[in-house]
Protein backbone atom coordinates (compact mmCIF):
# COMPACT_ATOMS: atom_id res chain seq x y z
CA UNK A 1 0.00 0.00 0.00
CA UNK A 2 1.41 3.57 -0.81
CA UNK A 3 0.92 6.35 1.07
CA UNK A 4 -1.69 8.01 -1.60
CA UNK A 5 -3.83 5.02 -0.52
CA UNK A 6 -3.16 4.92 3.05
CA UNK A 7 -4.36 8.70 2.73
CA UNK A 8 -7.44 7.46 0.74
CA UNK A 9 -8.57 5.14 3.95
CA UNK A 10 -9.04 8.01 6.12
CA UNK A 11 -11.86 9.32 3.26
CA UNK A 12 -12.43 8.48 -0.21
CA UNK A 13 -12.66 12.22 -0.83
CA UNK A 14 -8.95 13.52 0.79
CA UNK A 15 -6.72 13.98 -1.68
CA UNK A 16 -2.81 13.27 -0.88
CA UNK A 17 -0.77 17.09 -2.50
CA UNK A 18 2.63 16.12 -1.89
CA UNK A 19 4.66 14.46 1.01
CA UNK A 20 8.23 15.35 2.48
CA UNK A 21 10.56 13.80 4.81
CA UNK A 22 12.44 16.10 7.91
CA UNK A 23 14.37 13.80 9.97
CA UNK A 24 12.28 11.39 11.67
CA UNK A 25 8.84 12.97 10.80
CA UNK A 26 7.02 12.67 7.43
CA UNK A 27 4.70 15.22 6.75
CA UNK A 28 2.07 14.99 4.45
CA UNK A 29 -0.68 17.92 2.85
CA UNK A 30 -3.75 16.87 2.32
CA UNK A 31 -7.39 18.58 1.47
CA UNK A 32 -10.48 17.20 0.89
CA UNK A 33 -12.22 17.09 -3.16
CA UNK A 34 -15.42 18.26 -1.91
CA UNK A 35 -16.88 21.75 -2.43
CA UNK A 36 -19.64 21.64 0.21
CA UNK A 37 -20.18 21.43 3.75
CA UNK A 38 -23.14 20.57 6.02
CA UNK A 39 -23.45 22.70 8.81
CA UNK A 40 -23.34 20.60 12.19
CA UNK A 41 -25.69 23.06 14.22
CA UNK A 42 -28.58 22.93 11.70
CA UNK A 43 -28.00 20.49 8.77
CA UNK A 44 -27.78 22.82 5.82
CA UNK A 45 -25.13 22.35 3.36
CA UNK A 46 -22.92 25.09 2.20
CA UNK A 47 -20.45 25.66 -0.28
CA UNK A 48 -19.70 29.52 0.70
CA UNK A 49 -16.12 29.29 2.11
CA UNK A 50 -15.31 31.56 4.63
CA UNK A 51 -11.78 31.21 5.33
CA UNK A 52 -9.21 28.48 5.23
CA UNK A 53 -6.53 27.37 7.84
CA UNK A 54 -3.93 24.09 8.01
CA UNK A 55 -4.94 21.71 11.20
CA UNK A 56 -2.31 19.35 11.90
CA UNK A 57 -2.73 15.98 12.74
CA UNK A 58 -0.61 12.94 13.81
CA UNK A 59 -1.68 9.42 11.96
CA UNK A 60 -0.63 5.64 12.32
CA UNK A 61 3.82 6.18 11.84
CA UNK A 62 5.20 4.82 8.19
CA UNK A 63 8.35 2.61 8.88
CA UNK A 64 8.85 4.02 12.26
CA UNK A 65 8.44 7.66 11.07
CA UNK A 66 5.60 9.92 13.11
CA UNK A 67 3.11 11.22 10.18
CA UNK A 68 1.89 14.64 10.41
CA UNK A 69 -0.67 15.15 8.36
CA UNK A 70 -1.00 18.96 7.35
CA UNK A 71 -5.20 19.25 5.98
CA UNK A 72 -6.18 22.31 4.45
CA UNK A 73 -9.62 23.00 6.17
CA UNK A 74 -11.94 25.57 5.69
CA UNK A 75 -14.53 27.21 7.64
CA UNK A 76 -17.93 28.39 5.47
CA UNK A 77 -20.80 30.10 5.97
CA UNK A 78 -24.05 29.18 6.95
CA UNK A 79 -26.70 30.05 4.72
CA UNK A 80 -29.38 28.82 6.84
CA UNK A 81 -31.06 32.39 8.18
CA UNK A 82 -32.61 30.29 11.17
CA UNK A 83 -29.20 28.99 12.42
CA UNK A 84 -27.54 30.67 15.32
CA UNK A 85 -23.74 30.04 13.97
CA UNK A 86 -22.81 32.15 11.34
CA UNK A 87 -20.12 29.83 10.23
CA UNK A 88 -18.73 26.64 11.08
CA UNK A 89 -15.56 24.36 10.40
CA UNK A 90 -15.90 21.44 8.39
CA UNK A 91 -16.17 18.12 10.12
CA UNK A 92 -14.14 14.71 8.94
CA UNK A 93 -15.38 11.50 9.85
CA UNK A 94 -11.55 10.21 9.88
CA UNK A 95 -11.21 12.84 13.10
CA UNK A 96 -13.16 13.94 16.52
CA UNK A 97 -13.99 17.94 16.33
CA UNK A 98 -10.72 20.02 17.73
CA UNK A 99 -8.86 16.65 18.09
CA UNK A 100 -5.00 16.48 17.21
CA UNK A 101 -5.02 12.65 16.11
CA UNK A 102 -6.56 10.54 14.17
CA UNK A 103 -9.27 8.15 15.31
CA UNK A 104 -7.32 5.36 13.56
CA UNK A 105 -4.21 6.01 15.52
CA UNK A 106 -6.10 6.87 19.21
CA UNK A 107 -7.71 3.68 18.45
CA UNK A 108 -4.11 2.16 17.92
CA UNK A 109 -3.18 3.71 20.97
CA UNK A 110 -5.68 2.42 22.82
CA UNK A 111 -5.52 -1.30 21.75
CA UNK A 112 -1.51 -1.12 23.00
CA UNK A 113 -2.91 0.98 26.35
CA UNK A 114 -5.48 -2.10 27.32
CA UNK A 115 -2.76 -4.49 26.69
CA UNK A 116 0.29 -3.28 28.66
CA UNK A 117 0.78 -0.14 31.73
CA UNK A 118 1.23 3.11 30.56
CA UNK A 119 5.01 3.02 30.51
CA UNK A 120 5.39 0.17 28.94
CA UNK A 121 3.23 1.40 26.10
CA UNK A 122 5.05 4.65 25.55
CA UNK A 123 8.24 2.76 24.93
CA UNK A 124 6.64 1.02 22.50
CA UNK A 125 4.61 3.49 20.94
CA UNK A 126 8.06 5.63 20.33
CA UNK A 127 9.92 2.83 18.89
CA UNK A 128 7.19 2.65 16.53
CA UNK A 129 7.57 6.30 15.77
CA UNK A 130 4.47 7.81 17.65
CA UNK A 131 5.45 10.52 20.19
CA UNK A 132 2.26 10.49 23.70
CA UNK A 133 2.96 10.88 26.93
CA UNK A 134 1.89 8.43 29.62
CA UNK A 135 -1.16 10.75 30.48
CA UNK A 136 -1.93 10.64 27.42
CA UNK A 137 -2.41 7.02 27.38
CA UNK A 138 -4.07 7.02 29.93
CA UNK A 139 -6.44 9.66 29.18
CA UNK A 140 -7.23 7.59 25.81
CA UNK A 141 -7.99 4.32 27.80
CA UNK A 142 -10.33 5.81 30.17
CA UNK A 143 -12.17 7.65 27.57
CA UNK A 144 -12.89 4.76 25.37
CA UNK A 145 -13.87 2.51 28.18
CA UNK A 146 -16.55 5.23 29.20
CA UNK A 147 -17.81 5.00 25.72
CA UNK A 148 -18.18 1.03 25.57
Amino acid sequence: MNMEESIKDLDKNITMLESKRIENTIYISCKMDTNKSECPYCGEISNSIHSRYVRTLSDLPIQNNEVKLLLFARKFFCLNQNCKHKTFGERYNFVEPKAIRTKRLTEYINSIGLRDNSMDTVRTLKEAGIKVSSNTVLRIVKKKQKSV
